[in-house]
């Protein structure tokens, strides 16, 4: 729906910009703002390293209704691309991150996480490991 559309292009914009979640909801409403409060990671670097911060990041979407999933597994197969690409290194920590949010993501788009799937499996073999 309209909704999970405009929330798809807004999902980082409160973590990436100055903007707030309070303005997301003046502008856009507030299933909008719903939808990208819940995709926005609920910790920040000064929580700890990556790898205590992803774990409580992720069961924060895992609670995330099936729209909200969906653009989160868009989301996956398009970051993969860019940063397997991009950044081999990394590539290899965000395909095991990516595995972990596969695993709770259960109730998006069937085809999307199917195709989230064959991202992860595809770039897997192309960088090893």
């Amino acid at each position: 729906g309209p909704e999970v559309v405009a929330a798809a292009w807004l999902h980082d914009v409160v973590e990436d910009t100055r903007t707030t979640l309070e303005e997301v909801q003046e502008r856009f409403g507030e299933g909008v703002a719903g939808l990208v409060a819940i995709l926005t990671d609920i910790t920040r670097p000064e929580d700890g390293n990556r790898a205590t911060r992803k774990p409580l990041d992720r069961e924060h979407v895992a609670a995330a209704p099936p729209g909200a999933q969906s653009i989160k597994l868009a989301d996956l197969i398009d970051n993969a691309d860019s940063i397997c690409r991009h950044d081999i290194r990394f590539g290899r920590i965000f395909l095991r991150e990516m595995e972990e949010l596969m695993r709770v993501l259960k109730h998006g788009d069937p085809g999307l996480k199917a195709r989230a799937e064959q991202t992860w499996r595809d770039w897997r073999r192309k960088l090893g490991g």
